[in-house]
């Protein structure tokens, strides 16, 4: 009704050459006004705004490192996240959707060129210009402008923001993106800059990473969590040229913090709050609006409150079996070790207390994270553009936090690979329905194409790479037996850590089986229906020989190698 409501409104002015508005006659009025009710009555959500423009608008949601830690995926039994619930309740939620690569910038620069990594060829932490292919691809930011939308983002979208700067809408000559991308507020030392300095709490860790690994000990900040009421102070250290500092830093400058009240906004809250301003204004074409949260990537640092809501005491930790590991040693060494080093880290510095302080840190930043897309849903529903407007919610990667030893992503295990995937589209998703059909986030740039009315080959006419996804409209309509043409398998695309052999390792997940392809051609095969924690690898047991075999083949099919 709150479209009808603007239209009717919009009626009783009648447009004149020139942008010149006069008010139309009540007989007029009446004329019109009469059929427009019955014709807005009756019309399905997505045509609602076909008076004012024929194709939806798109609010697009990304989280950093957002594992399956939420309301009703069964991650965490303990994670409120009542908003996402929310969203569950308004769409399709895909229950076994997984990432392509399981690390920001790739994954994102899979995402929104709708190219597979090993396909561009982009498989760590470079930039979309550093693919020969990517850099000429249209992007899915891209693709929206040049087919008449308004385009928008806000918080981290791209790995790296200063991507396609030129998409976002222009506002007096100059780029008018959002709020641009921060981990932050961090603990300062009033001098360091660039880096993330561990919360003085922690300092400890410092001494005990210093020899064990170059990375872990460039990276410390990442280690760090705690509630923001939790002032971090930094003693002066003249030697080291250290001036000290009592608080948060924040772009560059102080973060003002006197209590969970009264503060300066973190990012996601500015975020959220720029984003709001988008939907509250008034617009003669659609729009595309993607917002990316950086909650729960660490370092996790929030608001007390969210702590409080996960009493330490009371917290589980993941399921977990000692070990976990035994059946992979022949591929051990090839995974990434930095997860592996930051859980021995928090066990040998404080052993399950620490653990469970990580795992409360994590659930408390997805809570903090989850209030915030709650204030945008609210924007949505209380703006005209409720009824003819996509939501698609979900993350980059998921995230470990200490199940198999270890505490990261970039692994090819569930924990790294699946995501929550929410799509609601008026008039074509079944409210509060779910999918468990494997899908991955290469099908996104496809599914909005489709549902949006847009090209199907945005690349057509440039390097003429198709897209390498599948519109997930059929799941869309028919959740449970939707026909569509896409693989009967989720794909996920690691480096190897060695660089020997063949540079990468992939992965295969089906509704009930996932199949890992190591570039030394170690294999790993869990069941799923049985080991729903991949505890048990079964690849080396000659009763699952077909079953390996034949997923071996579906994946050397995609990847283009010969069975």
């Amino acid at each position: 009704m709150g479209a009808l409501k603007i239209y009717l409104i919009e009626l009783m002015i009648e447009k004149k050459p020139g942008n010149n508005r006069e008010p139309i006659s009540r007989r007029s009025f009446l004329k019109y006004a009469g059929s427009t009710v019955v014709s807005l009555l009756t019309a399905n959500p997505i045509s609602t705004f076909a008076k004012t423009w024929s194709k939806p608008n798109v609010l697009f949601i990304i989280c950093d490192d957002l594992n399956d830690y939420v309301t009703g995926m069964g991650g965490h039994p303990q994670a409120k996240t009542p908003n996402i619930e929310r969203l569950m309740r308004m769409g399709t939620s895909f229950t076994n959707a997984h990432t392509n690569h399981p690390v920001c910038a790739p994954s994102r620069a899979s995402l929104f060129s709708g190219l597979y990594p090993h396909t561009s060829g982009l498989l760590m932490w470079g930039r979309w210009s550093n693919s020969k292919i990517l850099k000429s691809s249209v992007s899915l930011f891209q693709h929206f402008k040049r087919n008449g939308y308004d385009v928008y983002g806000t918080g981290k979208l791209h790995h790296y923001n200063k991507d396609h700067q030129e998409v976002w809408v222009n506002d007096g000559g100059k780029s008018n993106f959002g709020i641009r991308p921060s981990h932050g507020p961090f603990p300062w030392d009033g001098i360091t800059k660039g880096k993330w300095l561990l919360h003085p709490s922690m300092h400890k860790i410092e001494n005990y990473i210093y020899d064990y690994d170059e990375k872990l000990w460039r990276d410390r900040g990442e280690h760090s969590f705690g509630p923001l009421s939790d002032i971090p102070e930094w003693k002066p250290n003249p030697k080291k040229g250290i001036p000290g500092y009592k608080g948060w830093t924040l772009f560059g400058k102080p973060f003002r913090y006197i209590s969970d009240e009264d503060r300066d906004l973190m990012p996601d809250e500015l975020s959220a709050n720029w984003a709001i301003a988008i939907l509250k204004k008034e617009r003669d074409k659609p729009f595309f609006l993607g917002i990316g949260f950086m909650r729960p990537h660490t370092p996790l640092y929030v608001p007390k409150k969210y702590f409080d809501m996960y009493p330490l005491e009371d917290i589980q930790l993941p399921p977990y079996k000692e070990d976990d590991l035994e059946d992979c040693r022949e591929f051990k060494s090839l995974i990434f070790k930095y997860g592996f080093q930051r859980h021995d880290l928090y066990l040998r510095l404080g052993g399950e207390k620490m653990w469970k302080q990580c795992v409360q840190a994590y659930l408390a930043s997805v809570t903090f994270m989850d209030e915030q897309l709650g204030k945008i849903l609210d924007a949505l529903e209380q703006s005209p553009y409720a009824n003819n407007t996509i939501i698609l919610f979900t993350s980059d990667h998921g995230f470990h936090l200490g199940e198999k030893n270890y505490n990261f992503k970039l692994s090819n295990w569930e924990e790294s690979t699946r995501i929550p995937f929410i799509l609601v589209a008026p008039g074509i998703s079944k409210p509060g329905t779910q999918c468990d059909h494997p899908v991955s986030l290469i099908d996104v740039y496809s599914t909005l194409v489709d549902l949006c009315g847009l090209p199907k080959n945005p690349n057509a006419g440039g390097n003429n790479y198709p897209l390498d996804g599948h519109s997930l409209r059929p799941f869309l309509v028919d959740p449970e037996n939707g026909t569509w043409d896409g693989p009967l398998v989720a794909l996920t695309v690691i480096y190897n850590q060695k660089k020997e052999g063949h540079i990468y390792h992939y992965s295969v997940r089906t509704k009930r089986w996932r199949y890992t392809l190591y570039s030394n051609n170690a294999a790993e095969l869990y069941d799923h229906a049985k080991d729903p924690h991949e505890w048990y690898n079964l690849a080396e047991t000659v009763e699952y020989t077909r079953i390996k075999e034949k997923l071996k083949n579906e994946l050397l099919t995609m990847i283009g190698r010969k069975p």
